[in-house]
């Protein structure tokens, strides 16, 4: 989970830009999708938190990669 701490700020940079459509959605990028094993229907999180940060996490994935 991020935090403020400092340690949350080393993200690394894509260098890919995504435009929000009229309907408030985001592409995320089919890189970063594979990266991450996100799939069709994952379930996730988003959340505004201090400082106005937005923050995306996916929930119950770790079943799929043998940690639960």
């Amino acid at each position: 989970m991020l935090t403020d701490s400092k340690e949350a700020l080393h993200l690394k940079a894509t260098g890919i830009v995504r435009r929000i459509d009229e309907l408030g959605r985001v592409v995320i990028p089919k890189e970063i999708r594979r990266t991450l094993r996100i799939r069709e229907g994952d379930p996730s999180l988003m959340a505004l938190t201090r400082m106005e940060r937005f923050c995306l996490a996916l929930m119950d994935t770790a079943d799929r990669f043998g940690t639960k």
